[in-house]
């Protein structure tokens, strides 16, 4: 039986269409069982789209992320102390965007 953290680090695999058929079909079937999975689904999916959208044109968005943020955001992040793991998972998602986006364009 498939769990959330395994769904979640096949995620990849399944977007792109990489898993053999049984594992895209327990994947399937446990989004379908599983509505947090499901939800971290649709926002995957909605990350990699909008990610898609925002960097169509040649070089738009490839810039540095300014010191004072990239500070803020590490700064956020020690302040919450221990993150759920999946929490870990969604955050890694976002801040790998622009490569994913890049990688799928």
């Amino acid at each position: 039986m498939l769990t959330c953290r395994g769904l979640v680090a096949r995620l990849t695999d399944f977007s792109c269409g990489d898993l053999t058929l049984s594992q895209e079909r327990e994947s399937k079937r446990h989004l379908a069982r599983c509505e947090s999975c499901a939800s971290y689904w649709r926002s995957y999916r909605t990350t990699v789209a909008l990610e898609r959208e925002t960097y169509r044109e040649p070089d738009a968005g490839w810039g540095e992320m300014p010191a004072e943020l990239a500070g803020k955001i590490l700064a956020a992040a020690r302040s919450l102390g221990s993150l759920p793991w999946h929490l870990v998972h969604l955050l890694s998602g976002i801040a790998a965007g622009p490569l994913l986006a890049f990688y799928l364009r």
